[in-house]
């Protein structure tokens, strides 16, 4: 009788294992079902469905964050400039010269943040960039577009270009590279700024003369100039496809390319 419950269980084992494809062990015999190959691989596959499907779904959701931080930035830098100009009869602050301190765009908005420069800073004929950038210069602060930012090895403090159209000398009225006679933009004789744009995301470039440090992208640009927006403007936004700009009415928007009405000089 024995043998023949023994032949009974050993039937009912192959059995299980020839259904399962595996073996079937007693409760309490101390040996695991473990996992087949098949399903190990299932399981691998699976997680690299998931991978691929989440990963550009969260780089998404990052750039959306810093294309909304940007477009802030660009309100603000706005705000700054237009209480400037409210200031002083409707004359914006400097496109460019003086580069190293007011009334340049960028140590404007620094200000308006509550970043003066440093009396020493002011009373010096040339600073150097070590005393301009620790005066005003950061990289958390309105003049940093986190995409750009995250372009470059470098902690950027500047990321954004001001309109020159216009003020580059020639047959301009000023010229934004000419500490003679800097270019600023009159804000009230600016006759459709809702399509006039003030700022724009800028990429490193090369130029002649008064270079940027490292750090800080080109802060001017004149449209009218094709090498100007080839290499200044930073199309880093939405793969690399976009880039932000506020106008001289403070809205702003991610746009594709300039518009042909930023060939108009603005005044």
């Amino acid at each position: 009788m024995r043998r023949c419950g023994s032949e009974r269980t050993d039937t009912g084992m192959k059995a299980a294992e020839s259904r399962w494809g595996r073996a079937v062990h007693p409760a309490g015999s101390g040996q695991g079902a473990g996992f087949t190959l098949i399903e190990v691989l299932v399981i691998i596959a699976v997680i690299g469905v998931l991978v691929a499907v989440l990963l550009p779904a969260l780089s998404g959701a990052r750039e959306s964050a810093r294309r909304t931080v940007c477009l802030s930035n660009l309100r603000q830098a706005y705000v700054a400039c237009r209480a400037y100009a409210d200031e002083n009869r409707g004359v914006g602050p400097a496109i460019g010269q003086p580069y190293n301190r007011p009334p340049n765009w960028a140590y404007i908005v620094q200000s308006a943040a509550g970043k003066d420069v440093a009396a020493e800073v002011l009373e010096t004929p040339t600073p150097t960039p070590s005393e301009e950038t620790n005066a005003i210069y950061a990289n958390r602060s309105a003049l940093v577009c986190p995409t750009v930012d995250a372009r470059y090895p470098e902690a950027m403090t500047r990321t954004y270009a001001m309109n020159a159209t216009g003020h580059a000398g020639g047959t301009d009225p000023d010229n934004f590279d000419d500490p003679e006679r800097p270019g600023h933009i009159r804000f009230d004789l600016v006759l459709r700024p809702h399509a006039a744009a003030l700022l724009v995301d800028s990429q490193r470039a090369p130029v002649v003369g008064d270079a940027p440090p490292a750090t800080r992208c080109i802060g001017t640009i004149d449209f009218r100039q094709p090498a100007h927006v080839e290499a200044r403007l930073a199309k880093f936004h939405d793969r690399d496809t976009g880039f932000n700009v506020v106008f001289l009415d403070g809205s702003a928007r991610t746009a594709r390319e300039p518009d042909p009405a930023w060939l108009e000089p603005l005044p």
